[in-house]
Formats: C-alpha cells, sequence, structure tokens
C-alpha cells in the first residue's frame, strides 16, 4: 500500500510541475505578444518607385496606423539600402550615419521629417518630398523611410521587413544602361540545384544578375518540356504586381514550383526561358537546361532486372559448362 501511494503522489507532484511549466510559457507568450504589440505600428505603401527628372520633385504620402492599445510616439527615419548577399531581394539598411554611404545618396533627396504621436487605432498621412536637384547623378537611388519609437536604438546594418518602413526606388533618367545577364537556370528542390531527381516536388530555378547600372524588372515564360518535346509546364517569371526588382550589381534568384505532369515526373526534362527586362527594348535572354527525374521505385526495379539478368546469364554460362563437360568422349 505505502509503495502505491508512494507512486500515486510522485505522478500528482509530477503533474503539478508540467502544469506550472505550461502556465509559465503561456505567461511568457502572453507577455511577449503584449510586449511586441505594445511597440508596433503598421506602415503603407510597403513600396513606391518614381521616375523623377533632375530640378524636379515628387511628393509621396505614408499612412502611418497604430493598431495596439496604447499610444505610439514614432520617430521618422530616413536610411539608404543596398542588395542583400541572400539573393532574395531583401534590401540591406544602412543604418550607421558615419558607415560609407551609395554614390547615389538617397537620403539627399528627402528633407528632416516630424515625429509622429499615434492615439491608440489612430491613422495619420504623412507628406514626403522628394527633391532631386538639377545636379544631381543619373541612376538609381534606393532607401527606406521608417518611423520606430521614440526611445528605439539601433545600429549596423539589418534587414528591412514591409511591416517596419516604405521602399522608395527612384530613376533619374540619363545616361542608363539597362542589362541582365543569366548567372544559372537549372532544376532545383529545397533551393539546391539538381540535375538528377529521384522524387519529390520540382522547381526551377532562375538566377539572374544586373550588369547594368539601374533597376530593372525582369519578365518572360518559362517552359518544362518532356522526352518527346511536349510542354508539361509552365510560367511567367516574376509575376508578382508589382514585379520584383534587381538592383545594379546584385544577383536575384527566382524559383517558382511547377506542377507534376500527368500521369508522374519520368524521364528526361529541357527548361526552356525566355527573359525581357527592358520594356520596348527588344533585349532577351533565351537559355535551356535539362534534368532527369527517375523515381526510386524505377531505379530499384531497374536493379533487380540488372540483377536478374546477370544471375540468368551466370546460371546458363554454367550450367552449360557443366553439362559440356560429361558428354566429353575420352580417346584413346
Amino acid at each position: 500500500m505505502r509503495g502505491i501511494f508512494r507512486r500515486c503522489a510522485a505522478f500528482v507532484a509530477a503533474c503539478a510541475v508540467l502544469v506550472g511549466l505550461g502556465m509559465g510559457a503561456a505567461l511568457g507568450v502572453v507577455r511577449a505578444q503584449a510586449n511586441q504589440a505594445g511597440n508596433g505600428f503598421r506602415i503603407s505603401p510597403v513600396r513606391s518607385e518614381y521616375t523623377i527628372d533632375k530640378g524636379a520633385s515628387e511628393t509621396m504620402v505614408i499612412t502611418l496606423e497604430n493598431p495596439t492599445a496604447g499610444p505610439i510616439s514614432a520617430k521618422a527615419v530616413t536610411n539608404n539600402f543596398i542588395a542583400s548577399d541572400k539573393e532574395d531581394g531583401e534590401p540591406r539598411l544602412i543604418l550607421d550615419d558615419s558607415a560609407q554611404q551609395p554614390a547615389n545618396n538617397f537620403k539627399s533627396l528627402i528633407g528632416p521629417l516630424p515625429d509622429v504621436t499615434l492615439k491608440p487605432g489612430q491613422k495619420r498621412e504623412i507628406s514626403v518630398t522628394i527633391n532631386v536637384p538639377k545636379d544631381a547623378n543619373s541612376g538609381g537611388y534606393y532607401g527606406a523611410i521608417r518611423f520606430v519609437p521614440s526611445d528605439g536604438r539601433e545600429g549596423g546594418n539589418v534587414a528591412l521587413t514591409a511591416s517596419v518602413g516604405s521602399i522608395v526606388l527612384v530613376r533619374v533618367p540619363g545616361n542608363l544602361i539597362e542589362k541582365l545577364s543569366l548567372v544559372q537556370l537549372a532544376a532545383s528542390q529545397e533551393g539546391k540545384t539538381k540535375s538528377f531527381i529521384t522524387g519529390g516536388d520540382v522547381s526551377i530555378t532562375a538566377r539572374l544578375k544586373n550588369v547594368g547600372n539601374i533597376h530593372v524588372q525582369p519578365f518572360g515564360k518559362v517552359q518544362v518540356k518532356g522526352m518527346f518535346g511536349k510542354v508539361v509546364a509552365e510560367y511567367e517569371l516574376n509575376s508578382t504586381d508589382p514585379r520584383a526588382n534587381i538592383l545594379p550589381n546584385s544577383i536575384r534568384k527566382f524559383e517558382n514550383g511547377v506542377a507534376k505532369p500527368k500521369p508522374f515526373w519520368f524521364g528526361r526534362y529541357t527548361v526552356t526561358a525566355n527573359i525581357g527586362y527592358s520594356q520596348g527594348s527588344g533585349d532577351f535572354i533565351t537559355a535551356k537546361s535539362s534534368f532527369w527525374y527517375l523515381p526510386t521505385w524505377f531505379l530499384i526495379f531497374l536493379l533487380l532486372v540488372i540483377a536478374a539478368a546477370v544471375g540468368a546469364i551466370f546460371w546458363f554460362r554454367s550450367g552449360r559448362g557443366g553439362g559440356g563437360r560429361s558428354r566429353r568422349i575420352r580417346r584413346y
């Protein structure tokens, strides 16, 4: 009886510990969510693009919203950004004012912006004037206008997400060169390019490098053809609205999943891409690549067939050889 009582007591204690840990974790999540909500706000639009002549200006309107239950005091910050090394199009902010800024400095186009205080649930529109001097360089100016909590501290280079700032791309006409080169076109799975696939879904990866001096938006059609030339899948490259940009001297990767052909993937496939990047210029990139898709069940079947064939040959030679020796006639 004592042993049973001790086991029951231990079980009850363990349950109490688990419940306590669970409640503590839940309270931690609630506190984290509350803290996160206390400093949150929404900004729109998340991206804007302008073409502004030298000596001209444009006014953009940013809407700032406080979705939380408490007031927020936000400080306006303007930053340049450069392309990320991840090839996913995520901008990399330059937050350190003492760091080297791009030759085409977006911050020089924006004047001082006022701080903003928002009541719970309040929205405000902030007008931002973009002034391009008459002696400005031609090309692209890339920056972000953000509103951070007034007591926030930042430093170094950080990634920018759409929820914390408005990305702005400005094109100043002049001697601009729009030029893309194809770095890679291949089948892929989970971000890794492959030429031989044995199972799973298939994606097509196209990596493009901007070798010009202005951002461009690639577009075009990608087709996947089977062994007999039949189109089994096709899609439009960079079909988002608005289309994604590639900044000068950077590589961007576009990965698109393709639907499984009927009845299944099997054999050799050819990928064909026709990619444009400058509206009305007639400049196109045409590329081809291929990959094999042999399912695992087919490879196992093939190995069994090969093994059976080898065994049959061995058995045939062994059996015939033995019979031949038994039929030999000894001569004297």
